[in-house]
């Protein structure tokens, strides 16, 4: 899969045409939004430069005319910040419905928000604190069932189309009926941070074979999307321990950095050794994305008296200490480059590497980490997803990584 910006401006859908075409339109959009359609409307598809694509319509209700709606569209939109025009819902004279028709590849998974305001800059992403507003302005859409929690605060709708993998365990919409043990350590700079625990399907652990201990970056989100139930869903034997990132000052303190990261896993392994003893580092999976997933890497990297496995997701193996950060940055960054001049030595343990196709080079940056980890004598795979920086897909290829290391 060649990674990249995956969307093309399509034509109106038929329906959208023959809504347009009615005698009176608003009351033939006031039907419409009667019969309470699955928003967006997923349309025909076809074959585009060699790609099997699905028409997707989104849409938005609003009767004010003096206001302007976009799609932000994860990595999609991203990837034309600059002139966000092709991403701008065009509203169907004298009724209250909003449109905009795109081609987007059938198997791909992206979160979206919904952005309205009296005026929206074309150039909105031409400085990071315009895009940062983009990003807070957004708001889920209500006609799609399929949410997550954002990031950045409020919650993301799910796009999903139908060639998308997509694992079973998780549903449309988060549930946190399952509940966490929370236990606090001290980072390095000894300020505390929270950590969550929790045996397999939330029972006391048992005597004999431990099982396997997931350790999760970002445990906040993950709580929030309901990882626990979504592992039990799932019926994986997993004990799991999520460590708290903090705001998003302190996560970019502490993440990229190894030491910072590997200090924060190592106090909290040794927070549950007070409580279930020691475990075995080849038992132990760690986790992330983002800077998560270069944490991640860099901790199974520098500490494998820690954990054995990772599953990186979106690694920000462009990361270079002290530099301004850009994930567009073509150069492998610190940790690739150690690992390549053999400052590690032989590496073991096993690396799932994944990234998404709209993540601008992350995909490149990716195939630069499995390959230096590989040449070390690390086990390495690296999985293409079509998707953007995104929840949306993270949730269920870590739950698929996890099957395959079972």
């Amino acid at each position: 899969m060649t990674p990249g910006p995956t969307a093309l401006v399509a034509a109106e859908p038929r329906w959208l045409t023959d809504l347009a075409d009615a005698p009176d339109r608003a009351a033939a959009a006031g039907r419409f939004w009667a019969g309470r359609p699955r928003i967006p409307v997923i349309g025909e598809g076809a074959e585009i430069d060699g790609r099997a694509c699905r028409q997707v319509t989104f849409l938005w209700r609003q009767e004010q005319t003096d206001r302007e709606v976009m799609v932000h569209l994860n990595g999609i939109t991203d990837a034309h910040r600059e002139d966000i025009t092709p991403a701008l819902l065009q509203r169907m004279p004298d009724t209250d419905l909003w449109h905009r028709s795109l081609w987007l590849p059938a198997e791909g998974t992206w979160g979206y928000r919904i952005v309205e305001a009296e005026r929206l800059p074309r150039d909105a992403g031409a400085t990071r604190e315009g895009w940062l507003a983009v990003h807070r302005a957004g708001r889920r859409d209500p006609g799609n069932p399929r949410w997550l929690p954002h990031a950045l605060g409020a919650e993301s709708s799910v796009l999903v189309l139908p060639e998308a993998y997509q694992h079973p365990a998780w549903l449309d919409a988060p549930t946190q009926e399952a509940r966490w043990t929370q236990w606090q350590v001290s980072d390095l700079d000894g300020e505390p941070r929270t950590v969550r625990h929790r045996s397999p399907g939330g029972r006391a652990p048992q005597g004999g074979r431990r099982p396997r201990l997931l350790v999760l970056f970002d445990g906040e989100q993950w709580a929030a999307m309901g990882l626990a139930d979504a592992l039990d869903r799932a019926g994986l034997d997993l004990e799991v321990l999520l460590i708290d990132s903090g705001d998003p000052g302190r996560r970019a303190v502490d993440l990229p950095e190894p030491g910072r990261a590997a200090a924060l896993v190592e106090a909290s392994l040794r927070r549950r050794a007070e409580h279930l003893g020691p475990i075995d580092p080849e038992h132990v999976i760690i986790a992330g994305q983002s800077f998560g997933g270069l944490a991640a890497a860099a901790v199974t990297v520098t500490r494998p008296d820690l954990v054995g496995q990772a599953i990186v997701q979106s690694g920000s193996f462009w990361y270079v200490g002290g530099d301004e950060p850009r994930r567009d940055n073509p150069v492998p960054g610190d940790l690739v480059r150690r690992i390549a001049s053999g400052e590690f030595g032989q590496l073991r343990g096993r690396f799932v590497v994944q990234a998404g196709t709209d993540e601008g080079t992350m995909v490149d940056q990716a195939q630069h980490f499995r390959d230096a980890v590989v040449a070390a004598g690390a086990e390495a795979d690296l999985t293409i997803v079509v998707g953007g920086h995104d929840f949306a897909w993270w949730t269920h290829h870590l739950l698929r990584a996890l099957d395959r290391l079972s």
